[in-house]
């Protein structure tokens, strides 16, 4: 069952359907999720996520669930928990640290439960899972990972907007000697492929990530910013003061008003591709590179459907990171995806 009836959630339950996979789809508005079945020709059933019994029900028969209704951090804790009380396997999108955290302290009831719970199953963390593996093969003895990521122009759905909004809320955050720390605004410039580009830090899932998948004990995540390093500065503290108070912008000069409703969507036809860069370096100086492109929607909607095929023929009951479930290279072989380095 996918749960969510935004952009992404109805492109993973095609992207299933398509694949043979016996779909179903799920959601907290009834009438928008028997309009997204009807779409799609699958059944539905719905049921708010302070509902437990609604919830048991919804769940009822489902091997696998995957969650693509945004924010994250607000539908996850709920749709695990039923999971976990279900005994159904739980995969989500998510991108967002506040997820991993609430997750991560679960694996003892997962494995109780004889359940995998997969945050992370997208683009934004399985991909950057497969980077940051390849570029480690060429410094193996790495102390420092740096991700980098472009963020994809055009519309944004609600979901991704609300999502962002949450990113930038909570603050740059990074793992230094193996602990999670809040970073300052601190403002870095880097020479990407598509040029120099002003960094500002953001506290993400792939952070969580990349270091417990790999053990590296300093990794650190930036999103690009399209305001110059000086800009940036004075703006990034009014942002994040504004996202946490819920203070919304609107759209800019020339961008159109972005639908409502869907859940993170990390790229989709017509747009920008979505980018990551990510470097390993050494205490010795030795530095290695890599990166992806790719249409975000399309790589998402394929990661989640090959890690329902996984969890299907019998998943390591816990919880595990996506590249831990499909293994730390198969998100790179997803078609669509571009890499180098």
């Amino acid at each position: 069952m996918v749960y969510g009836c935004g952009s992404v959630g109805l492109r993973i339950a095609s992207a299933a359907k398509a694949a043979g996979l016996e779909t179903s789809v799920g959601g907290r508005n009834p009438a928008k999720v028997a309009e997204a079945a009807a779409g799609l020709g699958v059944p539905w059933r719905s049921a708010p996520l302070d509902n437990p019994a609604g919830l048991a029900s919804l769940l009822r028969g489902v091997q696998v669930l995957v969650n693509a209704a945004g924010p994250m951090a607000v539908t996850a804790p709920a749709l695990i928990g039923a999971c976990l009380r279900g005994g159904c396997h739980y995969v989500d999108i998510s991108n967002e640290l506040t997820v991993f955290l609430r997750a991560w302290p679960l694996d003892r009831a997962a494995k109780r439960a004889g359940i995998t719970v997969v945050p992370g199953a997208g683009f934004a963390t399985a991909v950057v899972e497969g980077v940051a593996h390849r570029v480690l093969r060429k410094v193996p003895d790495a102390g420092a990972v740096t991700i980098v990521r472009s963020s994809p122009g055009g519309n944004r759905s609600g979901g991704v907007r609300r999502t962002s909004s949450e990113l930038l809320a909570a603050g740059g955050w990074s793992v230094e000697a193996g602990q999670l720390i809040r970073t300052p605004d601190s403002i870095r410039v880097f020479e990407l492929p598509e040029g120099p580009r002003a960094g500002v830090p953001i506290g993400s899932g792939e952070v969580f990530a990349v270091a417990r998948a790999t053990g590296v004990p300093d990794v650190a995540a930036y999103y690009t910013s399209r305001l110059g390093p000086v800009l940036s500065r004075l703006a990034v503290p009014l942002a994040r003061h504004w996202a946490r108070t819920g203070f919304r912008l609107p759209s800019a000069p020339g961008r159109a008003p972005a639908e409502h409703g869907g859940p993170a969507d990390p790229g989709g036809p017509g747009r920008e591709p979505s980018r990551v860069w990510v470097q390993a370096s050494n205490s010795r100086g030795a530095v290695a590179e890599g990166w992806a492109e790719a249409a975000g929607t399309e790589t998402t909607a394929a990661i989640a459907v090959e890690a329902v095929r996984r969890l299907e023929s019998g998943g390591t009951a816990g919880v595990l990171t996506s590249g831990a479930l499909l293994g730390p290279g198969a998100a790179l072989a997803v078609p669509g995806i571009r890499h180098g380095g």
